[in-house]
């Protein structure tokens, strides 16, 4: 359905903005005859300017569409980690660290202590560092 709105849009596009600057030129030059710029008008208005109209309202709605599907995809990842989150809390009894979290949740150890430390001031959790230097978070 996404390529036929492209294929679409783009058709509309491709005849409607061209033969548009044409009838438009052809209406503001001096030396047409009243006759063909009465036929400009009538093909602009019926002809162009609707084409034109519909090509961007289907581009724009190709935007839009690709716009919602991103954040569904976000939203999506953001329960995925949660997910994991929570299931490693509960496994090993509200202890956790990042490389925990990146393993499990198949992202980076950047992004895994990102979202720790949120969830951290989020949670009011506790930091244990190990004798390795390595820091816990401890949710309770």
């Amino acid at each position: 359905m996404k390529l036929i709105k492209k294929f679409l849009a783009g058709c509309f596009l491709l005849f409607g903005i061209p033969f548009s600057v044409v009838m438009i030129c052809e209406i503001i030059n001096p030396k047409t005859a009243d006759l063909d710029k009465q036929n400009a008008v009538a093909a602009l208005s019926i002809l162009t300017i609707p084409s034109t109209v519909m090509g961007s309202w289907l581009s724009w709605s190709l935007v839009q569409q690709k716009k919602r599907e991103q954040t569904l995809l976000i939203e999506s990842e953001q329960k995925r980690i949660e997910l994991v989150f929570l299931e490693l809390i509960e496994n090993n009894f509200g202890k956790i660290t990042v490389l925990q979290l990146a393993r499990n949740a198949q992202i980076s150890t950047q992004s895994a202590k990102e979202y720790l430390d949120k969830k951290a001031k989020e949670l009011g959790a506790n930091f244990e560092v190990n004798e390795d230097g390595n820091v816990s978070y401890r949710f309770s």
